[in-house]
């Protein structure tokens, strides 16, 4: 009889969750900086992307905004998770605002991403994760846009 100690656990098994970051990135007009992908389906996504071995979830965040955007994160805050079990995958939703306000374009952006464009709704062609922090942000977070400040 094996046991458990002698069974040779699958790549996912021994390596966990994959781990991925986005950003929710707002502009003053509380419309979302979507980007289209260049692979597969090219869907609309939020910026981001997996993170690293023995990389921290906000140098994952910095790296994957400005490789896909060209923009530098000012401020990032944790707001929502997305638990695609069946998938294997786990990713982390972060508030961002940014210190540059204009997306540029670069030659390794270009491999991965074809457009940017501020959102107003969610594009019909859009990822999964995309379209389930869409629709929570709709219930679980006031956007920044909506957020008054005393004065």
């Amino acid at each position: 009889m094996a046991t458990l100690a002698n069974k040779n656990p699958s790549p996912r098994t021994a390596q966990g969750k994959d781990t991925s970051v986005m950003a929710w990135i707002e502009d003053p007009y509380g419309h979302i900086l979507m980007v289209k992908q260049t692979a597969g389906k090219k869907l609309w996504t939020l910026p981001g992307g997996k993170v690293r071995r023995h990389e921290s979830l906000l140098s994952a965040l910095r790296r994957e905004v400005h490789e896909e955007t060209g923009l530098s994160v000012s401020v990032a805050s944790q707001v929502d998770l997305f638990d695609r079990y069946q998938k294997g995958n786990l990713t982390i939703l972060f508030r961002v605002l940014i210190k540059k306000q204009t997306p540029t374009r670069s030659k390794k952006r270009a491999l991965e991403i074809s457009d940017s464009a501020y959102k107003s709704t969610l594009p019909v062609a859009s990822t999964p994760s995309a379209r389930f922090f869409w629709k929570r942000a709709q219930h679980s977070f006031e956007p920044l846009s909506l957020i008054s400040t005393p004065g």
